[in-house]
Parts: C-alpha cells; structure tokens; sequence
C-alpha cells in the first residue's frame, strides 16, 4: 500500500533521514541542512512510504527573496531522492507535482531548485540568468587595503546580520537561520566564514568555498565593497591560493566597476538552480511596486498579467504579449543564462515592448549560505 505523497510527521524525521537522505546523500546532511531537515519544516518534506518504508522524498524550505524592496515568496527545494530500490515508478515525478499544488496553495509564487533534471525542466523549469566570475590575483592592487581578516565567531552574528540586511537583493533570512548555518555550515559543509574589520567595526563579511579542483571563491558575502576586495591578499594567504574567485551577480555595479578598473580576469556563468513559476501573475503583482520605480505608477499599474493552460501574456492598454511557454516566462522575468546571449522574443511592439524591455530582467539573490 501506497502512503503519500504526504508531507512528513515530525516524529517521522529520524525515519527520514534512514530510510532515504543517509542513503541517497550521506549522513552529514541532516547537519549540513539545518533548515531544511528539522521538525518544524517537516511538512515541507514531501514524501511516500511504502512497505513500511519512506521511499521518495522532495525538501522544500519556503522563504522570500526580497528585491529592491519587493517581497517574493520562493520555495527553495533540495535533497530531492528515491531509493534505488523504488526508482522507475514515478514517485519522484508524484511528490514533484504534490510539492507543486501545495506550494501554489500556500501562496508561493515560485521555486527554485537546486538540480538540472529532466524531470524538472518537464515541471516548467529552466535555467536563469547569469553572473560576472571575476578571477583576482592575490597581488591585485585595491584602494582600501587597512582592513583586519579574522574566522568568523558567535560575536560576530548581530554585525552579519545587520550587513546581510543592508542587501537590495537578498533572501530573507530569520535572525535564527542565520545562527544555525553559522554554527553548522562550517562543520558539515566545509563552509569558511570571515569577518572583516575596518577599525573596530565589522565592515564586510565572506563565506568562502575550496572547490574539489582547489580553487578558491567567495559564495556570499555582504557589506562595503571595497573593504571586501581589500581581504583579497590575506584571503589568498589563508587558502594558500594564487587567486580568488569572485562573482559578482549583474546588478552589483559597484562591485564590478571596482574588479574591471583593476582588470580582473572575467568570464561568465549561470545563476545557481533553476527556476519555476508556480503563480505567474500573482508573481508579476509583487514586483509591482519595483516596475513603478522604473516606468512610473501610472504605467504600472496598467499593466496585466495574466496565465491560462500554460500560456503566460502581459497587457498594456490593449496591446498583449504572449509567452509561449513557462521557460520563456521565467527566461524573461529573470534573463537569458550564460551563452544564451539572444533576448526572450517578445512579440509586443511600440509602448508594451519599451515596458517589458525597461522593467525585465529583474535581479534575484544567489544561494550563499541559504543553499538547500
């Protein structure tokens, strides 16, 4: 008999973490994820069971992104597996779909999704987006260079916490997330965390991430941009490292005017996961207030959006354009990915199409230590 799909008990985690993620994954997980795997998230942990085992799994954390002031609510899935033993029966493409109409229930308006399957690509999904990866050299020459490199301590949350919030374009992240990945991320997850003063004052922080290869690159980070560049020399010293990796998401001019005046190397790369809409126009509705800023109140607030069987269209004052698909829909709320350099067709003309063209792309976040 069948159970599921179902969200999990919380007395069920342990069972969870036995029957499926230790075996799929490895047991570090629960540790790596403290967010994700904990009793209070467990009915975001979409499951089935069969003989009297959990067999298939799919981990959704729901947060919002906050862009320029718009707040977007996104759930954030992981840790998506089936035990062998059970693969080829459509369970994972079960507890996908169930995850799915719960979330748009909930009112999330989208998900973004740590994974490239098929699978979810079938589900709406695409890759979206790209950012500038600068490669530093140790010996680059920054203005600010009076700044103090120290491993992150308990001490140090409320000033991380403080920059994390000074982000345009961030996740919203409870004071207490911040505190578990802080404390669990570096043991079982090989995260890096360093506070970097400017006097007395915490001025900038990073977290940073020794690939397989042996490279070395900062995975988040937050506060003033120079004092940030300025830990490049003692970063690499830390690491024993040539040079760093820095990215640099596209809306973060002042980082990147900063590495282009000091000729960092630069190639470029997708955004991490891949996204889907789960509610198209209640999506566009919340970043209204972020379109007015751009085209003014009285443009904005005529637009309309609309999604009907899987066909997406934007209106302005009776002119429409028609998404044909949910790949071209996100492609243009949040861009094209790298090497993908042509824009979303837009069918629109005259005003609707100068509309669309100002106010999409809009930036997102990338993961850092928020990563399900």
């Amino acid at each position: 008999m069948i159970d599921g799909p179902r969200g999990l008990m919380p007395d069920e985690l342990d069972k969870l973490m036995e029957d499926v993620i230790n075996i799929v994954y490895n047991p570090r997980m629960r540790g790596g994820f403290p967010t994700l795997f904990c009793e209070e998230n467990a009915e975001n942990l979409r499951i089935i069971k069969t003989d009297g085992k959990i067999v298939s799994h799919i981990g959704v954390v729901v947060r919002d992104m906050i862009i320029n002031g718009c707040r977007i609510s996104v759930g954030n899935v992981g840790s998506v597996g089936t035990h062998e033993d059970y693969r080829k029966r459509g369970y994972a493409w079960s507890v996908l779909e169930d995850a799915m109409d719960k979330f748009r229930a909930d009112g999330v308006d989208m998900l973004l999704i740590s994974g490239s399957r098929n699978l979810y690509r079938l589900h709406g999904a695409a890759h979206v987006g790209k950012v500038a990866w600068y490669h530093v050299k140790s010996d680059t020459e920054f203005s600010e260079t009076e700044v103090e490199v120290k491993r992150f301590s308990s001490e140090d949350l409320p000033a991380w916490a403080a920059l994390y919030r000074g982000e345009p374009v961030r996740f919203h992240r409870p004071y207490d997330d911040f505190e578990k990945l802080t404390r669990m991320l570096p043991q079982y997850r090989g995260k890096n965390l360093y506070s970097i003063r400017k006097g007395e004052q915490i001025d900038a922080y990073a977290e940073l991430v020794r690939s397989r290869e042996g490279s070395v690159y900062m995975d988040e980070y937050a506060g003033s941009r120079s004092t940030l560049l300025g830990a490049v020399r003692s970063l690499c010293k830390e690491f024993d490292v040539s040079d760093l990796g820095v990215p640099a998401s596209m809306h973060d001019v002042e980082l990147i005017r900063i590495l282009d005046s000091v000729g960092a190397e630069v190639s470029y790369r997708n955004t991490g996961g891949i996204i889907t809409i789960l509610h198209f126009p209640r999506l566009c509705e919340r970043l209204r207030p972020m379109f007015e800023e751009i085209v003014g109140r009285a443009t904005a607030q005529k637009l309309t959006f609309r999604e009907h069987n899987g066909s997406y269209s934007i209106g302005l004052d009776g002119d429409e354009t028609v998404l044909k698909d949910a790949h071209d829909a996100v492609r243009l709320i949040f861009g094209n990915p790298a090497g993908r350099d042509e824009r979303t067709e837009i069918s629109a003309q005259g005003q609707l199409r100068e509309v669309l063209e100002a106010i999409f792309p809009i930036p997102r976040p990338e993961y850092g230590l928020s990563y399900i």
